[in-house]
């Protein structure tokens, strides 16, 4: 089994269960009290979070100017895509040098300063890293063409199929296979000065980096110690999957069902994608990172790493290395993204959840990710009301939660005109009106001019026009607003009930799923959710075993009609029997919950259970024992 070195466990359980009474329990360890195992991290994405200057894009001093959102929020881990010299070619992820701000975000004595103020505020930084390609503008491309020194084998090169006609007058190149770029069409391009063909796995403005070179590796530790020796607390290693592909480069079968080719999902990437050597430099990264905090004398830096979203968690949980030898400590995981439908979204977040238990070891922290920068927002999919069932979810889940900028309000996407895009390449490979840049606009921060995201007359990409009564200061305000349900959960996860406590969860019709979370000697939550779009009563005790006969409300979704202090019986339908709207949400507890008097405080403080509820809590929590997850 893969464990996480030698860290300090504690025993507890995974319970999920399909239908009352039908359990499948998961024993195991857990880690215990790294920086990193219960944090929650918020994706800023540079461009549209805040500008400070007034030329309409977001920049590092913006974000060092609004730090104190994070720690109001609850936010542990601030994580900053690609801010390094870029064409901008893919938004950054295209890097001409790894070791320069681009001017765009600012200069390194403004990342320095950023660096310094996160430290005052006992938050930590973590950066974007994207090892497996670089710009065509880095110099090293450009070397690598003219085949100078070192630098001729640093990129993937090969041989057109009818090189023996390169001196032909109507010579036209054939690729070495059929691999398919990310963007649709084939994964190779010739370069007419080298008179061979480059893979690039993105965009051809995006030359992959041969990692079986040992002089690029040794650029990427440099790379590595560069910003860590600036202060950040790790890195999310970009696209890790593609470090390496087959260097017999055969062709990749088709997939069965599939008749648009040359679209990427047309090929199964056995060759390209998540290669034995893979995990072998994740390892590698590993040790090269702990021996530096080691070092410096230095608390743990994180390994976050991406893979590509098709991955299937068995491959990604190989991601964490092994017993003596740990690679990250974070792999994110994209099943709560990719494969929740709405046609069944209590049993696809059902067996998303599950199968990550199943497969992953319990040694190893879990992650949850819901949004990023590449696809639709959950107001967008689901709906505006489904926002708050999903904060719930998601922050109720033990480990690790990443936060897309702007979910903790409900941001949706965003229309952009066709002169507007900026970012369109699609799976096609050629530009067009269909773009990523739909969940990219600007932070709402207010409801003033351009939601208070720039001064400038026009930003970077528009603001959505919701920003008047969808904003960051607008929610502050209101209690019941995203903002300050998703604040009440982020203070829920500091309970050690949510940080150790066991896991449990309960598919009991179409629409109504639940968690349990629970710890001997505290006091124990349920998330009840409803899915759909009818009222549904709940007789708790009916399908969770051990309740007590009243609980208490924490939190009720807006719509809920729930607030903190109600009391909820588990046991038969009367007044106070569960009863859930549509796409509501309600997080129950067996502690006591106290009502602040000011209206202004709309967050509700829990006593500690008393004697006699610790031992009811401990007696009835005992046969669930077994792998918790952290």
């Amino acid at each position: 089994m893969m464990k996480l070195g030698l860290l300090m466990v504690l025993v507890a359980s995974v319970s999920l269960a399909f239908g009352e009474g039908e359990e499948v329990i998961f024993p195991g360890t857990k880690p215990n009290d790294e920086w990193w195992s219960n944090a929650m991290i918020y994706q800023v994405y540079p461009r549209s979070f805040k500008d400070s200057d007034g030329d309409g894009i977001g920049d590092l001093k913006g974000i060092t100017q609004q730090l104190d959102y994070f720690v109001d929020l609850g936010v542990d881990v601030v994580w900053i895509n690609p801010i390094f010299k870029s064409p901008m070619d893919n938004m950054g992820f295209d890097v001409e040098n790894h070791t320069v701000i681009d001017p765009m975000f600012g200069t390194m004595e403004d990342f320095e300063e950023l660096v310094a103020e996160v430290k005052k505020r006992d938050l930590k930084l973590i950066i974007d890293f994207v090892p497996n390609r670089s710009s065509y503008k880095c110099e090293w491309f450009s070397k690598s063409i003219k085949r100078e020194g070192k630098y001729g084998d640093y990129y993937i090169w090969h041989d057109a199929l009818n090189q023996d006609q390169a001196d032909n007058e109507t010579f036209t190149p054939t690729p070495p296979n059929n691999w398919l770029s990310v963007f649709g069409g084939s994964a190779w391009s010739w370069n007419a000065e080298r008179k061979q063909f480059y893979l690039h796995q993105y965009t051809d403005r995006e030359p992959d980096l041969n990692h079986r070179n040992p002089e690029v590796n040794k650029e990427f530790l440099n790379i590595m110690k560069f910003w860590m020796d600036k202060g950040v607390d790790g890195f999310r290693f970009s696209s890790l999957g593609r470090l390496f592909v087959n260097e017999t480069f055969p062709d990749e079968p088709k997939r069965s069902g599939h008749d648009d080719w040359p679209i990427y999902l047309t090929l199964n990437h056995i060759y390209s994608v998540d290669q034995p050597e893979v995990i072998d430099r994740i390892i590698e990264w590993r040790k090269f990172m702990d021996d530096y905090s080691k070092k410096n004398n230095l608390r743990p830096k994180l390994f976050a790493a991406e893979a590509q979203y098709h991955i299937c968690v068995y491959s990604l949980r190989f991601y964490y290395g092994y017993a003596n030898n740990p690679g990250a400590q974070v792999p994110f995981n994209y099943h709560l993204m990719i494969q929740v439908r709405r046609t069944d979204l209590a049993f696809s977040v059902e067996r998303a959840i599950k199968f990550w238990f199943e497969v992953v070891s319990a040694n190893n922290t879990p992650s949850w990710v819901m949004e990023n920068q590449d696809m639709d927002r959950i107001s967008s999919i689901y709906g505006p009301e489904a926002v708050q069932v999903f904060t719930a979810l998601k922050l109720a889940l033990p480990g690790v939660d990443i936060t897309y900028y702007g979910s903790e309000i409900g941001m949706e996407n965003t229309y952009v005109r066709p002169d507007q895009i900026k970012d369109s390449y699609n799976s096609s490979g050629k530009r067009s009106i269909k773009s990523r840049d739909f969940a990219r606009s600007p932070m709402q921060w207010n409801d003033k001019p351009n939601a208070g995201f720039t001064k400038a007359k026009t930003p970077w990409l528009p603001v959505n026009p919701n920003y008047f009564k969808l904003n960051v200061e607008t929610q502050k305000q209101i209690p019941t607003s995203n903002y300050n349900f998703f604040k009440k959960m982020s203070g829920l996860r500091k309970t050690d009930t949510m940080k150790y406590g066991d896991l449990s969860s309960y598919n009991i019709t179409e629409t109504v799923y639940i968690i349990k979370r629970s710890l001997p000697g505290h006091e124990t939550y349920l998330v009840v959710m409803n899915f759909g779009s009818e009222v549904e009563t709940v007789v708790l005790s009916k399908v969770v075993g051990g309740l007590r006969d009243e609980l208490y409300v924490y939190l009720g979704s807006e719509n809920s009609a729930h607030s903190g202090g109600d009391i909820v019986s588990t046991t038969s339908a009367s007044d106070r029997t569960l009863v859930l709207k549509p796409l509501s949400v309600v997080v129950l507890t067996d502690g006591v919950v106290k009502v602040t008097s000011s209206a202004a405080n709309s967050h509700k403080r829990f006593n500690s259970l008393a004697i006699t509820g610790l031992l009811s809590v401990l007696s009835l929590t005992m046969f669930r024992i077994g792998s918790n997850i952290n």
